[in-house]
């Protein structure tokens, strides 16, 4: 079996990449390059990955032929990201996405993975979200994740398998960090300040899941045989680390010592707040503990951000992806498009 891996040198392929060698799977990467990570482009040598650098809007036919199975994790990341490049968004998260799709049922691949989001319930009013409940996406990156289901659903077939991952919103270290995600930034922020800023009310809920967690559900999906169905859309999470915001802070400071948090009660609510049901994905995998819960998340963060040149003012920092790609911009090294010149 050899594996094509599109997006494997962002924030979760890195894990995955070393996760998938854990299992003696075979794969290749394929990326635009974006981030330029030293750390990940060592991982690529040491475990002699076959890595092309091209957009993912450029794939051809032929650089898919070979595989067993696509796992796509390309995207344009996160709700800021996909609110200042709306087009784009849609573009690699769903048009291309399905273009690929096609192209690997078209020459023979067996079965897609694609990385979709709880995002897309938007939310849910203190009841637990399952794989049935309605969707009602509030961003530019949840809409693009309901449509890709929405299209992946009508190709799969009997020869094209479809498994779309909803995951939880992911967390931990990676060797491409990223600081824009909320367990990350409440542990960067104790790390450096000693305090961390609730910018809401403190009332959103929010389910986390690890990278490694991520990566130990791709293989899975990977390797699950589908018999009754040719899709497969799962929340891929563990039910017990559902969380409300406020919650996950009080776990971080009493974790890193001498750190205290505060909110914003003046904040107006944030629409985005979900819990959600994972019993299915658990049953399914016979996942029932997570290999990383919230503590061992934290304390993972705690050993990689401490060997991290991560300045205090992290916020501003090119550790957060809208920084990243707006400095790009300005430095005239891609376009409005997000393409390279």
């Amino acid at each position: 079996m050899k594996i094509l891996i599109i997006g494997n040198m962002g924030y979760v392929g890195p894990v995955l990449m070393e996760y998938l060698s854990s299992k003696k799977i075979k794969y290749d990467g394929l990326d635009v390059n974006f981030f330029n990570n030293k750390k990940v482009k060592n991982l690529l040598k040491k475990k002699k990955v076959h890595q092309t650098y091209i957009d993912v809007r450029d794939i051809k036919e032929y650089q898919i032929k070979k595989y067993n199975a696509v796992v796509y994790l390309a995207a344009i990341s996160n709700d800021p990201m996909g609110n200042e490049f709306q087009k784009t968004t849609f573009d690699v998260n769903w048009r291309m996405a399905i273009k690929i799709a096609k192209m690997s049922k078209k020459v023979g691949v067996k079965k897609f993975i694609f990385a979709s989001s709880c995002s897309m319930y938007g939310i849910s009013k203190n009841k637990f979200k399952t794989e049935k409940s309605k969707l009602k996406p509030l961003t530019s990156y949840a809409k693009s994740k309901v449509r890709s289901e929405t299209d992946l659903k009508k190709l799969s077939s009997k020869d094209f398998k479809v498994i779309s991952l909803r995951f939880a919103t992911a967390c931990g270290y990676s060797k491409n960090l990223r600081l824009d995600l909320v367990l990350n930034d409440f542990v960067t922020s104790a790390i450096l300040t000693k305090n961390i800023t609730i910018l809401s009310d403190g009332s959103p809920w929010r389910p986390l899941i690890h990278v490694k967690d991520m990566s130990r559900a791709i293989y899975w999906g990977i390797k699950f045989k589908m018999i009754k169905n040719n899709f497969l859309a799962l929340n891929v999470g563990n039910t017990k680390m559902n969380y409300v915001i406020e919650d996950i802070a009080k776990k971080v400071t009493k974790i890193i010592k001498g750190c205290k948090y505060t909110i914003n009660k003046n904040a107006p609510a944030d629409k985005r707040s979900y819990s959600v049901d994972f019993t299915k994905y658990e049953k399914l995998s016979n996942h029932k503990k997570p290999l990383m819960n919230l503590n061992d998340s934290i304390k993972d963060l705690v050993i990689g951000i401490k060997k991290e040149k991560i300045p205090n003012n992290f916020r501003n920092s090119t550790y957060i992806r809208l920084n990243f790609i707006r400095n790009l911009i300005k430095q005239k090294k891609i376009d409005k498009n997000l393409r390279f010149i």
